[in-house]
């Protein structure tokens, strides 16, 4: 029964909110499906993602400083992320390799005569559509043909890095990414259309307009201009359409007057080369402010000019969706700021677009990495860090080519004076100050990298031999052991600076070159060569007992060296040569039989050593699990992964590197000269030339120097180094026991 309550039928009440919940439950279910829409819409939205690749053939770091100089909207330059490029390709540096390259996150090749075609164009006087049928039996899908893919796609699986052509169109499609390739950079010999290289599958399929975007206008290059305009209204266009875009706009106005410079008058040439330059910066802004993409300026080949002034390194620069952004690019590849790997390029466009991590096995590099600007690296750091770059890379042949023919005939004349002038107390003397000169230059050239900008290359090279010398003669008459002080103080200061991010060792002209691009951290082989050797030859004065009395003492003492070299080279955040770390653990297998093995059974002999050197290369390998990816770990992961192919033609190429070295570098001179003498000594050795202590620590660093040979891709470099600090401090010590055993006698 119900009860009223304040003169209120409850039960009126309860069928009121019964028809209330009624209607609202079928205003739910009516309304459900618009619910679902507006929130498949919103993840949509939060799914968009559209980025414009700028490519502009020809644009050098000089081009960009005019446009960051001379643009009608300074701010621009004021924003976005921006970096330098290594964009060397497996051969001989040209736009075809290196698009190539970039597009397929490895150093690759490109083949003759590739090109993209649109569908009616002829070639060799046959429609492209008939031709792709002839070659390839079957009919092309899309709106560009490339009829040598076949041949581009065989010619990289050949080489020694075994480039994929195609996989990132292939992953950009299976994402779902709309593609469309725009312009061409064709000159008035040959056409030029490389662009689609980013987007083409490996099927070589591939979607654009290579010729619509570009107007005929008498007086510019070739009588063609890229219309920006057009740009834009296609680029709106599809914007409108999709959802996740990728378009790469091959911008080959400037590629056009470079190829056309030299045939232009000289006066005409400034006023079409500012003018080029203007027309590159009215399209920059109006991407930049109309079509909210993210968009990245990138030159994927400097032009002749800048080429032939060293500055090779190509410009990169991102503006992110959010245009006030200020951050820097973090390459994994290379541990550095605003300098990336081409590598880098197309597994930092998958990343882009993939919900989960992309398949890296397909490139060499590591996504790029945006990065707060903290330490308020400007745009004229960035600029003072890419000069020093440059200057090292211009003047590395002419300070090497002085320094180390100076290296040679410094050996050769301290040798003649040894063997000839053996009795005469003050040439003896002299010869001892130019050895010593030769051990301390490596570590001159160490600690005066910073002020390489403020010399010529001759100046420089002048300054480290003088100032060697003169350190040299100080050292030798202040210090009672100066080969073993000067190895200490380059084997501490190099331990430092490494452990300290490398600041020294990435400027120094001994050290590896971004611009080749062999390396970009650690510690190279140069170095690497004379840091092993100076880690065991300064341990000479603490190693004062007999070791064939004290073979243990001698062992304890040594071999804590000869481990921290071990750690200091593998480890990927240190020195990240494996090739020197593996070279140091063959001299402490050398170390161990010497002292305690060498009178065992053979087979024992085998099974010690050999898992010693097993338990050095698992060390090796678990340092590198504990650290950063880098090259090191890459093979080691090949190598579990049973991937014996591409080590073995990883083994191919070093073998390759090490032969064109022997023809080419100046290294070799020293290399010969250092091992001649070195022979010489051994050959034609004297019981009382050096100590029992001091032999067998030259015997380890000839151990050392040849495994470096062996096991290093630029093995001559780190064995001519490490043999000639090695030769030096043998003859030093002949020397200073020469002279020793004289003052005794007239004691």
């Amino acid at each position: 029964m119900d009860i009223p309550v304040d003169g209120v039928d409850m039960s009126e009440n309860k069928r009121y909110l019964y028809n209330f919940i009624v209607i609202l439950s079928c205003l739910m279910i009516l309304l459900f499906p618009y619910f679902v829409e507006a929130k498949q819409d919103s993840d949509k939205l939060d799914e968009k993602k559209h980025i414009i690749i700028l490519l502009v053939p020809g644009l050098s770091f000089e081009e960009l400083d005019y446009l960051i100089s001379n643009s009608s909207n300074p701010q621009l330059w004021k924003t976005g992320v921006y970096s330098a490029v290594n964009l060397k390709p497996e051969g001989s540096t040209s736009y075809l390799n290196n698009m190539v390259s970039l597009a397929t996150g490895k150093r690759a090749v490109g083949v003759l005569d590739w090109n993209a075609y649109e569908k009616g164009e002829m070639l060799d006087k046959t429609p492209l559509d008939n031709l792709f049928l002839q070659w390839h039996g079957k009919k092309a899908r899309s709106s560009l043909i490339h009829p040598y893919y076949h041949l581009l796609k065989s010619k990289n699986d050949e080489t020694s890095f075994s480039a994929n052509v195609g996989w990132l169109g292939r992953l950009l499609e299976d994402e779902g990414v709309f593609t469309y390739v725009l312009g061409n950079s064709d000159s008035r010999e040959e056409k030029t259309r490389f662009a689609s290289l980013f987007v083409m599958n490996e099927l070589g399929e591939a979607n654009g307009e290579i010729s619509s975007i570009l107007v005929d206008n008498v007086s510019e290059p070739v009588g063609k201009k890229t219309d920006h305009r057009k740009i834009l209204d296609k680029i709106l266009g599809i914007q409108l359409e999709q959802e996740k875009t990728l378009t790469v706009i091959e911008w080959g106005d400037l590629y056009r007057f470079f190829e056309e410079q030299p045939k232009m008058d000289t006066t005409h040439q400034l006023y079409q080369y500012e003018k080029t330059l203007k027309r590159l910066d009215d399209t920059i802004q109006e991407a930049f402010q109309l079509t909210g993409a993210e968009l990245w300026l990138l030159s994927p080949y400097v032009n002749s000019n800048a080429y032939k002034r060293r500055n090779q390194l190509g410009p990169l620069w991102i503006w992110k969706e959010d245009r006030t952004q200020k951050e820097l690019l973090y390459s994994d590849t290379t541990r550095r700021l605003s300098l990336v790997s081409n590598t880098d390029i197309a597994i930092t466009l998958a990343d882009s677009f993939k919900n989960s991590e992309p398949i890296i096995a397909d490139s060499l590099g590591r996504p790029l990495q945006f990065v707060d600007n903290q330490d308020d690296w400007s745009v004229s750091s960035f600029q003072r860090r890419l000069e020093e770059i440059n200057h090292v890379y211009s003047k590395r042949g002419a300070v090497l080519s002085s320094y180390v023919s100076g290296l040679v005939v410094m050996l050769i004349v301290v040798s003649l004076m040894i063997w000839l002038l053996d009795e005469k107390v003050r040439w003896r003397r002299i010869a001892e100050i130019l050895l010593l000169s030769g051990v301390l230059s490596p570590w001159l050239y160490l600690i005066t990298s910073p002020w390489v900008l403020l010399f010529s290359a001759f100046s420089y090279v002048v300054i480290i031999l003088g100032s060697s010398f003169l350190l040299a003669a100080l050292l030798r008459r202040f210090t009672k052991h100066p080969f073993s002080v000067a190895c200490f103080v380059f084997f501490v200061t190099l331990t430092l600076d490494v452990a300290l991010h490398s600041y020294l060792i990435e400027r120094s002209f001994l050290s590896y070159d971004p611009v080749i691009g062999a390396r970009y951290y650690g510690i190279g082989n140069e170095y690497a060569g004379v840091f092993i050797v100076s880690g065991i030859l300064m341990m000479a004065p603490w190693i004062r007992l007999e070791f064939i009395q004290k073979k243990s003492e001698l062992f304890y003492k040594l071999a804590p060296v000869l481990l921290l070299l071990v750690v200091v080279l593998g480890t990927s955040k240190l020195g990240a040569n494996a090739g020197a770390s593996l070279s140091t653990g063959i001299i402490l297998v050398f170390l161990t039989y010497q002292l305690f093995l060498k009178k065992k059974k053979w087979m024992i002999n085998v099974a010690i050593m050999g898992g010693i050197f097993i338990s050095l290369l698992a060390g090796l390998y678990v340092l590198q699990r504990a650290q950063p990816a880098s090259h090191i770990y890459v093979a080691f992961d090949q190598l579990l992964s049973g991937e014996f192919g591409t080590i073995w033609n990883t083994i191919q190429r070093k073998v390759q590197m090490n032969w064109k070295i022997f023809k080419i570098s100046y290294w070799t001179q020293l290399f010969i000269t250092s091992y001649f003498f070195i022979g010489l000594v051994l050959w034609n050795r004297k019981k009382d030339q050096l100590s029992d202590t001091q032999s067998f620590l030259i015997y380890c660093c000839i151990v050392g120097s040849l495994a470096l040979l062996v096991l290093n891709d630029s093995g001559i470099v780190a064995a001519a180094t490490s043999m000639f600090v090695t030769l030096s401090v043998c003859y030093g010590w002949s020397l200073e026991k020469r002279a020793n055993k004289e003052g005794a006698e007239k004691v």
